[in-house]
Formats: structure tokens, C-alpha cells, sequence
């Protein structure tokens, strides 16, 4: 039997990580949890070591963001021979047969480096809105709705050029291929990135209608702090899949930094501040690298 590991970044996550642990002990497949705390004030690690013992939890003093904390995740599973890893995020619930379904779909699509199960909201009758916003840039509107129904298509495996790491299940030898998230990415970005170079190493990246898990998250932002954040994402999703125009790239910078606050980034938070200068630094710096890993990828961005 392939060793699984699940790994859960956590960040005073405890409205839901008990539900999210508990899902996972209630599947068919055995496995391994790993959860990255990342520096949390909330109950979450105390909750996980009175209700969870067996999940091995990874205390960090502060917060690492998404990717870095993953990457310590990801170190541990490798060290103990993991064959997969299931990055999972502490809102979302897995279904009791989730993680033997993606298995099923790796060992028959192997050439596939990174699959998501469907993403539903959190009843379970809707697809997740965002995991929408991205999988209709490949697929109509309509397949979206069949999909979140419950309307099953024939294939068992649709490519994507992206796809949000809310749920990402990973054979570790895409792992050791192409690496580990790029730590210059604090929070968003990393897995589009990280998409971005799968493919570019040859591997595929997919949804599975055939597996899916409930991710329990609600988008009520006020309509000024949506626009900064889509300011904020938009751009990195955009200047990924550019070609040549620099120009363009260019403004999606200096949009990515204005999209951090009206009065400027400057006037934000240290930390904040200090790793989103330097996700600026790193794009600037690599934006010939970026373009031609885009342009050997095996999808486009657009797939309708």
C-alpha cells in the first residue's frame, strides 16, 4: 500500500480543524497527517493534540505563510519514504473514499504531477466559487454546473493548466523533479508558480470529477478589500502566462504593489511588507525565467 501523507498548514484554524481531522480519520485509506502550525493564538494545537493525537504537529513560532510551511511539511513526509502527499487546507473536508479515488486516478494517469478533487462549497452542492473562477478559464460555465450538481462527466480526469492548492494530492516524484514552493512567495501565488514550473518539467496538472472535497469557506469581503485582493491575485495569474510584452508585466507590478492598501504598501504591516517586496524582487528578477517556462508548458491558460 503507497504511503500517503497529508499535510494541513494551520493558522489559528479552530473553527474547523477538528471537522477537517476528523473527516480525514474517518476515511477508507490509511494515512499519515502532518499539520504545520503556523504560530497560531486561537486553541488550534491544543485542540489537535487532545482530539488528534497520532497527527504529528509541527509548532512554528511565527507565521510562515503557505508555501514555507508547506515546504517543512513536505520535507518530513520525503524523510519517511512518503510515495504521496495530499496538501489539504484546514477548512476543507474530505469525503471517506477522497483520497482512495485520487489515488485510483494517479495509478491510472501517472503522468499527471499535481490532481484536484473537485472543490464543492461548504454544502457540498455548489462548486467552491474560486476553485470555479479558475476551472472556467479551461471549461464552459455549464460543465461548471453540471460538475457542482453532482452530474458526473465520462472522463475521470480533466486538464487544467491551474488549479488552486486547496487540495492538491502529489506523487513525490514530481516532487523531487521539480522541487519544492518557491519561499520568495509568502501567501498566493506559490501554487500557480508551482503549477506553472509541474508543467514545464513535464508534468500534467488535473481535476478529478471523481473525487471531491467540501471546502467550508465563505467569500463575504467587503467590496473594497475584494478588489484589493483581486488586484493582488489577478496580476501574478496574468504575468505567469504572459509571452513578451514587458510593458504589460511591467504595470501588473506596480498594480500587485498599489493592491496591497490605498495609502501603499509602505504603510503596511512589517511582515507584510517585507515579503511582498520581496515577491516584487523575485519577479523582476526572474521574469525571463517565468516567460520561458510558461512558453513550454504543455497548456494553455485558456482551454475552452
Amino acid at each position: 500500500m503507497p504511503k500517503i501523507f497529508v499535510i494541513i498548514v494551520t493558522y489559528n484554524g479552530a473553527k474547523w480543524i477538528c471537522n477537517c481531522l476528523g473527516h480525514l480519520a474517518d476515511g477508507q485509506s490509511p494515512v499519515d497527517i502532518i499539520v504545520i502550525d503556523n504560530g497560531s493564538t486561537d486553541d488550534t494545537a491544543s485542540l489537535i493534540q487532545n482530539n488528534f493525537p497520532k497527527a504529528n504537529i509541527i509548532k512554528q513560532k511565527n507565521n510562515l505563510g503557505f508555501g514555507q510551511a508547506n515546504n517543512i511539511g513536505i520535507k518530513y513526509a520525503l524523510a519517511r519514504e512518503a510515495d504521496y502527499v495530499f496538501l489539504l487546507n484546514q477548512d476543507a473536508y474530505v469525503y471517506p473514499t477522497t483520497i482512495a479515488e485520487l489515488l485510483f486516478i494517479h495509478q491510472s494517469h501517472p503522468d499527471y504531477g499535481i490532481i484536484s478533487p473537485l472543490q464543492l462549497n461548504g454544502s457540498g452542492k455548489e462548486l467552491d466559487v474560486l476553485f470555479q473562477k479558475f476551472f472556467s478559464n479551461s471549461y464552459s460555465h455549464k460543465l461548471c454546473i453540471k460538475l457542482g450538481a453532482g452530474h458526473l462527466i465520462s472522463s475521470n480526469i480533466l486538464p487544467v493548466r491551474f488549479v488552486n492548492a486547496t487540495a492538491w494530492f502529489i506523487p513525490t516524484a514530481c516532487i523531487e523533479k521539480v522541487g519544492l514552493f518557491d519561499s520568495s512567495f509568502y501567501h498566493y501565488g506559490e501554487d500557480n508558480n508551482y503549477c506553472s514550473r509541474a508543467q514545464y518539467h513535464g508534468f500534467k496538472v488535473g481535476v478529478t470529477p471523481l473525487a471531491s472535497i467540501r471546502h467550508d469557506k465563505v467569500y463575504n469581503l467587503p467590496k473594497k478589500d475584494l478588489l484589493l485582493r483581486k488586484i493582488h491575485l489577478v496580476p501574478l495569474c496574468i504575468l505567469l502566462d504572459l509571452r513578451k510584452n514587458i510593458a504589460v508585466a511591467s504595470l501588473l507590478v506596480i498594480w500587485k504593489l498599489i493592491g496591497y492598501g490605498w495609502k501603499g504598501i509602505m504603510q503596511r504591516s512589517p511582515e507584510v511588507r517585507k515579503n511582498v517586496l520581496k515577491e516584487i524582487k523575485w519577479i523582476s528578477y526572474n521574469f525571463p525565467e517565468i516567460m520561458h517556462n510558461r512558453a513550454l508548458t504543455k497548456l494553455p491558460y485558456t482551454n475552452k
